[in-house]
């Protein structure tokens, strides 16, 4: 990892933050201008960029600013670092954008889990789904590469809904959104009624969902999911498309399509006797089943209860 430094670059190597900072990242560069961080930000972007109080005084936040509207890297934290005689106004003096502080004067101990806090709050909020708020993508591996690596036996579930997208094309994207908002609600609340063990929820993207449990509970998992799941989406569709069970439409070349309404397909593989080592092992499997089941009509789950022996 790597941070940077903004403040008197002699100060800032000398003081007791230094060295903190040395022991959480790989590289810190400490510079004396705000326009030199542009320089890095495009040759070796940081993962925090730290702001001495003297910086955020002198240009009452201008350059702190200016680093937060960057249309590429403005999504960086950025810290104050301030003294406990600071005026307590500094922070929000001429309207300065900082995603938090910390105290110089505390101890390094103190120091040190205020920026791993700062870290992995950040990390959190990027790798969070907007809309359903569910841990995204990169949660999703390392959880799931957690799992295997500490060898614990569970089901790992893959969730997609079929015929999302001409669902989507004839409804618009807001209500697309409120399906997988639904559908995100269903998974999440069934997984936390039964309360179970090594459970875990994630949103890859769209209409793909993935969750965690207990070998055991599997089955009663997926046949509530897809009940719920059955009853709730026929209330997105009008009634004329109800009743005719399907939505008809027409392609640029002014064909007749037609899509049934919504299922749902859940791909599971179980993690029994350590069969996992990685995770694009799992994904790979659970690409054969989904690809299968998602060829039978209506909703449906399939646990492959292969062997690695």
């Amino acid at each position: 990892m790597k941070a940077i430094f903004l403040g008197n670059k002699k100060e800032g190597k000398k003081n007791k933050l230094a060295g903190v900072l040395e022991n959480i990242f790989d590289v810190v560069t400490y510079v004396d201008d705000p326009n030199e961080i542009l320089v890095y930000l495009y040759s070796d972007p940081p993962d925090i960029i730290l702001v001495d109080s003297g910086i955020l005084a002198g240009d009452t936040g201008n350059s702190v600013n200016a680093l937060r509207e960057n249309t590429v890297y403005g999504h960086l934290p950025i810290v104050a670092v301030i003294k406990s005689n600071d005026p307590a106004g500094l922070l929000v003096k001429g309207g300065v954008i900082v995603d938090d502080f910390i105290v110089l004067d505390s101890g390094p101990e103190i120091l040190d889990r205020r920026i791993r806090f700062i870290l992995s709050r950040r990390h959190a909020a990027l790798d969070t789904n907007p809309l359903t708020r569910l841990p995204g993508n990169e949660s999703i591996i390392r959880r799931i590469q957690a799992v295997l690596d500490e060898g614990i036996e569970v089901a790992i579930a893959w969730v997609d809904i079929d015929n999302f997208k001409p669902f989507n094309d004839r409804y618009g994207f807001s209500s697309g959104d409120e399906v997988i908002l639904a559908t995100a609600r269903i998974i999440t609340n069934t997984i936390s009624e039964y309360k179970l063990d090594h459970s875990f929820v994630g949103h890859i993207g769209g209409d793909d969902f993935v969750f965690i449990c207990p070998i055991g509970d599997i089955r009663k998992v997926c046949e509530d999911i897809i009940n719920k799941f059955d009853m709730v989406v026929r209330s997105f569709y009008n009634d004329e498309d109800l009743k005719a069970g399907e939505i008809i439409s027409k392609d640029r070349a002014g064909n007749t399509l037609r899509f049934n309404i919504m299922t749902i397909s859940i791909a599971v593989v179980l993690n029994q006797g350590k069969r996992y080592r990685h995770y694009g092992e799992v994904s790979s499997d659970i690409t054969e089943i989904k690809k299968y089941i998602k060829a039978l009509e209506g909703s449906n789950y399939m646990v492959d209860r292969r062997r690695s022996d």
